[in-house]
């Protein structure tokens, strides 16, 4: 037996003891019990029973052994973490960028070796863990041809107590969508960044060929609740699109807001041709500014038949004030029979 597990078996408790006497057993039944037992006594001092299971032909046991070894490991497995990433099999190179933050000082020199592994899955876990050891590391890792580990990058970035602006334009200059996506998230969760104008071009310029950057710069606006004359230029052309993520984004983040702080936004948003979007925010939005538009749409012979109808549809069986309820009364002889028929089935609604 292993001299190690001998040692372990001397100075532990009598059920310990008998528990790993039991991983050495013939019949596979009571060693996979013996495992589980351990498991359940979660004792770290196991951790040596564990590691020969490494190397045993049956691959349940081999898993039981990664497990146990990433959630024992401690400084004094400086020597395993080594052995573990010098292995062939990939496996176990992950384990190693896993439990090499447990280890100490070492751990960043054993990590630095795995980022260029052949393995993708081993390089991933090295960049993450290394990444949370020393800030030192995202240049490098912003650099990187790796989509993946660009993300992890800026994942840390995101977490980070101040960010360098420089920083965040190396971001929003990404190849993926998916990279300047998350440099918008970092703007949206630090409003003082965003506040200094010094991203508006950036984020414009790339907004003008990604639907889904217009979106979360719309989103970005209506939650700062900040009027931005640069924005404003360009919002009326992004609201022509009719995308229906689009229209679920900025009403669920307008439903919640005082459209009286926001007047600038939803006088655009209502001027606009996207009648869809229109007619979602006003069936979702109770209150004074809602109900002003409400009427505008209704005495507005220029607007779209088929928005005019909705509206009043939306107000089917609710009992309106005297001034919505007579513009919709004075519709049922409008000359247009789609909302003239309508406003008759509102009258109908709430007698």
């Amino acid at each position: 037996m292993n001299r190690s597990i001998l040692a372990l078996m001397a100075s532990g408790s009598y059920v310990l003891k008998a528990t790993i006497r039991q991983l050495n057993n013939k019949d596979v039944r009571l060693r996979r019990r013996a495992v589980r037992k351990l498991f359940e006594l979660d004792d770290p001092t196991a951790i040596d029973a564990f590691i020969p299971l490494l190397k045993d032909s049956d691959e349940w046991f081999r898993g039981k052994a990664l497990m146990a070894i990433q959630r024992w490991a401690s400084m004094k497995d400086l020597n395993l973490a080594e052995k573990l990433s010098n292995s062939k099999k990939p496996e176990e190179r992950i384990l190693a960028c896993r439990i090499a933050p447990k280890v100490g000082k070492s751990s960043e020199r054993i990590l630095k070796k795995m980022l260029d592994d052949e393995d993708n899955l081993v390089k991933q876990n090295a960049w993450k863990n290394i990444l949370n050891l020393n800030d030192d590391y995202i240049e490098e890792a912003i650099k990187s041809s790796d989509v993946g580990i660009r993300v992890l990058a800026v994942d840390k970035i995101q977490l980070m107590y101040k960010i360098d602006n420089d920083l965040i334009k190396k971001i929003f200059d990404d190849d993926s969508s998916r990279i300047r996506k998350k440099a918008i998230n970092i703007l949206k969760s630090k409003p003082e960044l965003y506040s200094s104008g010094e991203f508006d071009d950036v984020i414009i310029k790339i907004a003008e060929n990604d639907n889904n950057i217009q979106i979360d710069a719309l989103i970005m606006l209506i939650e700062s609740g900040e009027r931005n004359e640069l924005f404003i230029q360009k919002i009326p052309l992004w609201l022509e699109n009719e995308n229906s993520k689009m229209i679920k984004l900025v009403v669920e983040s307008t439903e919640n807001k005082d459209w009286g702080e926001i007047d600038w936004l939803i006088n655009t948003i209502m001027s606009s041709s996207n009648d869809k979007l229109i007619s979602r925010m006003l069936r979702r939005k109770k209150s004074i500014e809602a109900d002003k538009y409400r009427k505008e749409i209704l005495l507005d012979d220029d607007r779209n038949a088929i928005l005019r109808s909705r509206v009043i549809e939306d107000l089917f069986g609710k009992e309106q004030g005297k001034e919505i309820t007579k513009i919709i009364h004075d519709l049922e002889n409008n000359r247009n029979e789609s909302i003239s028929e309508t406003a008759k089935m509102y009258r109908k609604s709430i007698s």
